[in-house]
């Protein structure tokens, strides 16, 4: 089967399916919940478009209490699930173009969502659409669910299967992560140290949109600005004035890599702690600076799941009282209650979980799934060398049985997920949509 043939008549279709679904600001928004949009206004436009999606394709359709869409096509008792979002992390950073205003330049296309995840859900559905039109689904079906809350937690999958009781794949993938897929997830845990402390001149702090992304801007008041001021820029940081609110600037980037981001929040401690002698958030400042821990000794590493991370995403303080968000990463030899214990002697902090962990998922490399779909991305892709992957993310894959993360970023193409000026290359774009047609139709004839 010519799979790269099969996908050509629908590059156009799919190229206005992704500009209509980036146009809507699918933000998770607490003002506009109601029952019926657990999530928020923006979030349940872009459910409501991938039912529509489906509708008009001839799909049956499950809006799933407007916690997820449901797209199933085909018939079988062997269940191939696709596991994508439509919601995306707030807006951060200096944008080229408008992030809901999907802009193509150089072969690429950009806008919020555009990685994470609408363009590789897109690519995913016209994978099964094409396999429809051609009369090669046979003898199973294909379900495709889009949630509207992964970014904060999946609590959109936990409803789907839990109180829905929707049933688990024979076989499943999330295109929400890398190629050629990832077989082993690392643990996650948000938890919020605060720390009583007096910082003089500061009447507030405030900075970051999400958790699970480096703080790229901090706001801070004081009384009198002008001192921190040269003080900022006798250290060449970046920053901007209005009055005496100082707007420390740094770089996004996805909490699983926060190695890669500039930490605003970080900066913030360091040069207020520093400039104003307060030790305990200008400990805080730098150690934190090392985000696998090794600095402040709570660094771990394994030989399948590797090294420990710690992003700061949020932070606040109100005169009085410091509270920060850490983002905790961790591989599966790792006890994150001995972690944060040790965390908060260290820093003097009160730290307080988030919810339970998101635990630790690990494959058989040599496992069908796996070796399917990695049959399936060489084939398609000529990439013979790339292996199969350990990461730092955490997707659907955790909260779906007998599913993997599978693409939709190739290997050595740059990640802008969680970032300003997010893209994605039209030629993957339409790359992917080809290994996931190749894939689906492999795993449908896996006994």
């Amino acid at each position: 089967m010519n799979y790269k043939k099969l996908l050509e008549p629908y590059k156009i279709d799919m190229l206005d399916a992704l500009r209509r679904f980036v146009q809507i600001p699918s933000v998770y928004d607490e003002k506009t919940i109601t029952k019926e949009m657990p999530f928020g206004k923006d979030v349940n436009d872009a459910l409501t478009y991938v039912a529509r999606l489906g509708e008009r394709f001839g799909f049956d359709v499950d809006r799933c209490d407007g916690y997820a869409t449901e797209l199933t096509i085909g018939e079988g008792e062997k269940t191939i699930g696709i596991y994508a979002h439509a919601d995306v992390v707030p807006v951060t950073g200096e944008w080229k173009y408008g992030p809901f205003v999907p802009t193509i330049e150089n072969g690429n296309i950009y806008g919020r969502g555009t990685s994470d995840d609408k363009g590789p859900m897109i690519a995913a559905f016209y994978a099964v659409k094409a396999l429809k039109d051609n009369g090669l689904l046979r003898g199973y079906k294909v379900k495709i669910v889009v949630g509207g809350d992964e970014e904060r937690g999946s609590s959109c999958l936990d409803y789907y299967f839990n109180n829905l009781k929707k049933e688990a794949p024979t076989y499943g993938f999330t295109p929400d992560s890398d190629f050629p897929l990832i077989y082993g997830e690392k643990a996650i845990l948000d938890f919020w140290p605060t720390l009583n402390v007096k910082i003089p001149h500061v009447k507030s702090l405030k900075g970051g949109v999400a958790t699970n992304a480096v703080c790229d801007k901090v706001q801070i008041e004081l009384d009198s600005a002008s001192e921190y001021i040269s003080y900022l820029k006798n250290k060449n940081v970046n920053f901007e004035v209005n009055g005496n609110t100082v707007t420390v600037i740094g770089k996004a980037c996805h909490g699983s890599t926060p190695e890669l981001g500039v930490n605003a929040a970080l900066i913030a401690l360091e040069t207020l702690g520093e400039l104003y002698n307060v030790p305990e958030i200008l400990l805080i400042g730098q150690k934190l600076k090392d985000s696998s821990g090794k600095a402040f000794d709570c660094y771990t590493h394994s030989d399948l799941l590797k090294d420990t991370t710690f992003c700061v995403g949020m932070i606040s303080y109100d005169g009085s009282k410091l509270t920060f968000s850490v983002n905790f990463r961790y591989p599966e030899n790792v006890n994150p209650k001995a972690v944060i214990s040790k965390f908060d002697s260290t820093f003097a902090v009160k730290s307080t979980p988030k919810g339970e962990p998101s635990h630790y998922l690990l494959f058989d490399p040599k496992s069908k799934l796996v070796q399917t779909l990695l049959e399936a991305y060489r084939a398609e892709s000529g990439d013979k060398k790339s292996e199969p992957l350990t990461t730092g993310g955490g997707t659907y894959a955790k909260h779906a049985k007998n599913t993997i993360a599978f693409g939709a970023l190739f290997p050595g193409r740059e990640s802008t997920m969680h970032e300003p000026n997010e893209y994605m290359p039209l030629e993957d774009f339409y790359l992917s949509a080809v290994i996931y047609a190749h894939a689906i139709d492999l795993l449908g004839k896996l006994k």
